[in-house]
């Protein structure tokens, strides 16, 4: 008995797979994204300001951020200390701490531009150490956030 050849059926590529993994790498990036925008620290009680601006650059890209809490505030369970009053990639550090991770961040970014989020409550001479740190790691350009008052009408 002879048996004809069966005719070969057309190559097919399924898309589905690739199509899943695209909109998964999709998520993934808008998530990053939106989560690396500002080191927020909840503890932060921002102070108002008259006279705030909103920054004319946007690029989030060329900022690093520190956050200074009151001493003897808790963050993560740790209370911040004299000793250890800044936030710095979420982890308490002091003033050496500071200004090795600021000058990692200047390393690989020249243009870097330090975001300082300062607890209204928080004493100047503490801030005044985060300027001096952020001075030695050979950043000169920072930020300060505040809340910007509302105006009346």
């Amino acid at each position: 008995m002879k048996l004809k050849p069966q005719a070969d059926p057309e190559a097919s590529i399924d898309m589905t797979p690739m199509i899943d993994c695209v909109f998964l790498l999709i998520i993934f990036f808008m998530v990053s994204a939106t989560m690396s925008k500002v080191d927020m620290t909840p503890e932060v009680k921002l102070p108002i300001a008259p006279k705030a601006a909103k920054p004319e650059d946007d690029d989030l890209r060329n900022r690093g951020t520190i956050n200074i809490i009151p001493v003897g505030s808790v963050h993560n369970g740790i209370t911040t200390t004299e000793a250890l009053p800044f936030i710095v990639f979420g982890r308490n550090t002091d003033d050496a701490g500071l200004a090795k991770a600021v000058s990692e961040l200047a390393k690989d970014n020249p243009d870097l531009r330090v975001y300082m989020r300062v607890d209204k409550d928080t004493d100047f001479k503490i801030v005044r150490r985060a300027i001096r740190a952020c001075a030695s790691a050979g950043v000169y350009d920072i930020i300060f956030a505040t809340f910007q008052e509302a105006s009346p009408g």
